[in-house]
């Protein structure tokens, strides 16, 4: 039987930025190296982070941070595809407010779930729709404001605050799976934005528990 192939689609916490650094995490202690341990040989867990990628916002810094944007050639190069764990949001409080982010988490899911219509072009034989994980990102720290000041999450902490309940609400109306990084790990104090290794191994626990338990 061929491996169950697991698509993580996320930004700097799956593509696994060290805090303070931006140094990248050894692939073995990031979350979907973790996952992909627990899980084992059955299971394929395929990468796909980029440090920085919004949902749907366009980054004037840098076009090639929007999510949705990738995500059709990411979803069309990785066929057959059995499940997306999709870990995004974060980076959305730079151009907008929690409700925004929800909103954009939306429009992926919807995309996602109707690959089929939205992205026909290739490999047609693969239609059948991915399972989805949406996970709510970790809170950011309070104390972004003095470990990172100036930066474009200065006084975001608060808004970071309500991705648990915007995005259940989203996962509901979309009836995929849900899970809540906030209540299972906190950012590293060092930059307050970013998972330490100790983060990743239990976020990696836990999804790749999420996944095993999944009809």
């Amino acid at each position: 039987m061929a491996a169950k192939r697991i698509l993580c689609y996320g930004d700097s916490n799956t593509w696994g930025a060290t805090p303070g650094t931006g140094a990248r995490i050894d692939e073995n202690k990031r979350w979907t190296g973790v996952c992909q341990r627990i899980l084992g040989e059955g299971y394929r867990v395929l990468e796909e982070g980029l440090p920085g990628r919004t949902s749907v916002y366009e980054d004037p810094c840098d076009p090639v941070m929007n999510g949705l944007t990738a995500l059709g050639y990411t979803l069309c190069s990785q066929k057959p595809i059995d499940m997306v764990v999709l870990f995004l949001g974060t980076n959305d409080l730079k151009f907008t407010n929690a409700f925004g982010s929800a909103s954009g988490i939306d429009t992926l899911l919807h995309r996602i779930l109707n690959a089929n219509v939205y992205y026909p072009g290739s490999c047609p034989i693969f239609y059948d729709a991915p399972k989805v994980l949406l996970i709510a990102p970790p809170r950011i720290l309070p104390g972004i404001d003095e470990a990172m000041p100036g930066s474009r999450f200065t006084g975001l902490a608060r808004e970071s605050t309500e991705f648990p309940r915007l995005y259940r609400q989203v996962a509901e109306r979309y009836g995929v799976e849900f899970l809540d990084a906030a209540a299972l790990v906190e950012l590293s104090p060092v930059d307050c934005l970013h998972l330490n290794e100790d983060g990743h191994a239990v976020l990696g626990t836990a999804v790749a528990d999420k996944i095993r338990k999944m009809p």
